[in-house]
């Protein structure tokens, strides 16, 4: 299985706001405090314009720091379904959750994003889109409220870390 996030694009959204969100990953990719590279960690991150509009970013760790590739592109935005990235927690982690941050803060309810990782995890990311960005970037409520982790793994965390804004829903795991 390996460490993984995924995320949905869930309803139609404006082309303004999908371009808007891939603009503020593209700034968060251009000041990564880790090495990136393209899709097989070779090279640099590709991030495709279309009419002076970033349609696409598609990135992986550098090198050894390298595992699965992270693409969000027009295509995915318009096909919908399910995709994810296995980082194996490697450094680009931080830049991965730190787009996927992003992408729900400006997408909202167009787009889900869910996570292995429990919401700790995420703070370095988030972080990071406030350092790059200059405003309140929020973990996704589907990561706090940990929709992919088995219900007692969950309570016990949720015991343990109070600090989270919870809200009881239905379990996926």
């Amino acid at each position: 299985m390996g460490y993984t996030h995924y995320w949905d694009f869930v309803d139609n959204c404006s082309l303004y706001d999908f371009s808007t969100a891939i603009a503020d990953c593209t700034k968060i990719i251009k000041a990564s405090p880790v090495p990136l590279g393209n899709w097989d960690g070779e090279g640099e991150p590709t991030l495709t314009e279309y009419a002076s509009t970033v349609k696409e970013v598609h990135f992986n760790g550098s090198k050894d720091d390298s595992h699965e590739d992270f693409k969000v592109s027009l295509q995915s935005f318009r096909n919908k379904g399910n995709w994810f990235c296995k980082t194996a927690q490697k450094p680009y982690d931080i830049v991965v959750v730190a787009c996927l941050c992003v992408l729900e803060d400006r997408l909202g309810k167009n787009f889900q994003a869910r996570s292995d990782g429990a919401p700790h995890e995420w703070e370095d990311g988030k972080n990071l889109a406030f350092e790059v960005l200059g405003r309140d970037i929020k973990i996704p409520q589907n990561v706090i409220d940990q929709v992919n982790m088995k219900d007692d793994y969950v309570k016990q965390y949720r015991k343990d870390h109070p600090e989270y804004n919870y809200i009881n829903r239905p379990f996926l795991g």
